[in-house]
């Protein structure tokens, strides 16, 4: 009786301790063009309110604004980071050509750049963040005015720069 006892008590530490890792089935990521906008919830869980987004460039990379700086990630990397994308692709492709492009001289420039929320979005030199990013890129890079906001308008969600006369929605991932 006591090694039946012993058995079960062992073969139940094993399964309550040694949990098995779960495999994930790969997740499937749609191809990106330059000027590409990837909109994401903001945290580790997911919400039906947008928190976060980014812009590919031509070399295959995102980029975005963190609390540390300007961040380039690879598409790849970006997309392992967040539970659910939405993929917004601009309907010119050259104009996403160009956003993108710029987008990549402002992180170049100014890689460095604070994160600051309740910035004008005229400051191509300071203070950044996601949303004022992506308006730069395609205001200053494309001649696109997403939304049609003044450049002294400040502290823009990036729910708010969907733009649906330049940019279609692709999907969500």
């Amino acid at each position: 009786m006591k090694k039946l006892i012993t058995g079960i008590l062992t073969f139940s530490a094993v399964f309550l301790f040694f949990k098995p890792k779960r495999v994930q089935a790969p997740r499937y990521q749609p191809e990106v063009l330059p000027g590409d906008l990837l909109f994401s919830p903001l945290g580790e869980r997911d919400s039906f309110y947008i928190g976060h987004v980014g812009i590919v460039t031509e070399d295959g990379h995102v980029i975005h604004s963190i609390p540390k700086g300007l961040k380039k990630d690879n598409v790849d990397r970006y997309f392992n980071k967040f539970k659910r994308l939405t993929l917004y692709r601009p309907k010119n492709e050259d104009a996403g050509r160009q956003a993108a492009a710029y987008a990549n001289r402002i992180y170049e420039a100014n890689g460095q750049a604070p994160y600051r929320f309740f910035t004008s979005l005229e400051d191509t030199d300071g203070d950044q963040y996601c949303t004022k990013l992506v308006w730069q890129a395609y205001y200053f890079g494309a001649g696109i005015n997403l939304k049609n906001y003044a450049l002294t308008k400040k502290a823009i969600h990036p729910e708010f720069v969907k733009d649906t006369r330049f940019l279609d929605k692709i999907g969500m991932y």
